[in-house]
């Protein structure tokens, strides 16, 4: 008898005959009809190795101590597993959305640029685009016209002489600047 472990790589012990000895299973005796003799009945199936208890010598570990240690790996292999395939996937998951989301947002920038670039294409394939595009970018004057350059004119000095006409005019000049304050001030405050 092999104590309940049934395995093909250790050597079985000889029996009385020289052969190699087989399990033997549980019987049980059941009295026959006549009462006087017994048939036995073998309880064989799939689960009697599971199910048949293990002398403590032949455990592999004794106590409980070992088992913890051994139940703390297990469950530390399959928290590992699980990471790997639940929590990981749905971190590059979401990863992949922001990155996603972040990339329409470009795609619908420049979708933005190529309508307005396309507007302009547009416009300067006609008559008037080309000669407005021509006029300000290379100063094409066309035959006929005039050129005139009109620069801004700078702000009037209002430091003056002293003396009769302009001390009046700087008086003048020094009350207009009090009211266009006053107005200033009175609208940035909202009355």
């Amino acid at each position: 008898m092999n104590e309940g472990h049934r395995t093909s790589s250790i050597p079985r012990p000889r029996n009385a005959t020289g052969g190699v000895a087989t399990r033997t299973s549980k019987r049980s005796t059941v009295p026959n009809r006549s009462g006087s003799s017994t048939r036995e009945t073998e309880r064989s199936g799939l689960l009697d190795d599971f199910t048949t208890p293990i002398p403590r010598d032949k455990q592999i570990m004794r106590r409980g101590r070992g088992r913890l240690i051994v139940g703390a790996i297990g469950t530390l292999i399959a928290l590992a597993i699980g990471a790997a395939l639940f929590v990981l996937p749905v971190k590059s998951w979401m990863r992949q959305r922001d990155d996603l989301n972040v990339r329409t947002a470009e795609l619908q920038t420049l979708d933005q640029a190529n309508t307005q670039l396309q507007t302009e294409v547009d416009r300067l394939q006609t008559d008037e685009g080309v000669r407005e595009a021509a006029r300000t970018e290379i100063d094409y004057v066309p035959d006929g016209a005039q050129r005139t350059t009109a620069l801004p004119t700078p702000a009037a000095s209002t430091a003056l002489p002293a003396g009769w006409p302009y001390n009046l005019v700087s008086a003048i000049i020094a009350i207009r600047q009090a009211d266009l304050l006053a107005a200033a001030s009175s609208t940035s405050t909202g009355g």
